[in-house]
């Protein structure tokens, strides 16, 4: 384009003339915006595990550090009574563990044993965050199967 270069244009690209186009812009801002703000009211509601058995503080913090062995075994200790089965529909759970700014995050998700295979369709998870020597700081659940999404 002959007379454009890149810094010819400055700003938002806003102007003062966009407000002479039709009226049909505010009433579908409008719109816009109240269909935005309804996906933020029916989101889901964050939820904790607390108290002593599902989130202890405990450790003092000149104890040791834990490793990823141990930030598990943690991990498994603060889920629900029968949360990793066997039951009917659950056998057992998974482990995905992390260390990330001086934290152990785990992954804990449920699973049923199907022929070679794990299958973790409609079953639930949780996570447990730990700091460096293992007190919990979060016990964040999953969403439980059947919720509304």
């Amino acid at each position: 384009m002959p007379g454009f270069s890149p810094t010819s244009r400055r700003g938002s690209g806003f102007s003062p003339t966009d407000r002479h186009v039709p009226g049909f812009r505010r009433p579908l801002l409008a719109a816009l915006l109240a269909a935005a703000s309804t996906g933020a009211l029916s989101g889901p509601v964050e939820v904790y595990r607390e108290g002593e058995r599902f989130c202890p503080h405990g450790v003092p913090a000149s104890a040791p550090r834990i490793g990823a062995s141990e930030a598990e075994r943690i991990a498994l200790r603060l889920v629900p009574d029968g949360f990793c089965g066997p039951t009917a529909s659950v056998r057992g759970c998974d482990l995905v563990t992390e260390n990330w700014y001086d934290t152990w995050r785990v992954y804990v998700h449920q699973y049923r044993r199907v022929p070679n295979a794990y299958d973790w369709a409609a079953l639930t998870h949780t996570y447990v965050i730990l700091d460096s020597v293992g007190n919990c700081l979060a016990n964040i659940p999953g969403t439980e199967p059947g919720a509304p999404r």
